[in-house]
Formats: C-alpha cells, structure tokens, sequence
C-alpha cells in the first residue's frame, strides 16, 4: 500500500492496477484491457 498519491493530470496515463472481480472467480486489470485497444474508464461513487 502507498503511503502517498499523486493526482493525474489532465492526459496522464493511468497507473496499471488489478482489481478482483465481483461476481466470479478472477481479476482484471488495466494493462490486459488496454492491450485489447482502446478503453474508457469510468469511476462511480456510492453504493449499490
């Protein structure tokens, strides 16, 4: 775990990052979806 972040800035490239998936066995992470072209990533807040 980091200690400290750092905002991205407007055109930065994100961070490669794993997240488990939520409703099978598995992972997903950012490099293995960019390697398929291109990707949108959107971020919700809240609760489900």
């Amino acid at each position: 775990m980091q200690d400290q972040t750092e905002t991205l800035q407007l055109g930065s490239p994100a961070p490669d990052f794993t997240l488990m998936a939520a409703n099978r066995p598995g992972e997903f992470s950012l490099s293995r979806f960019l390697a398929a072209g291109t990707l949108i990533l959107e971020f919700l807040r809240g609760t489900w």
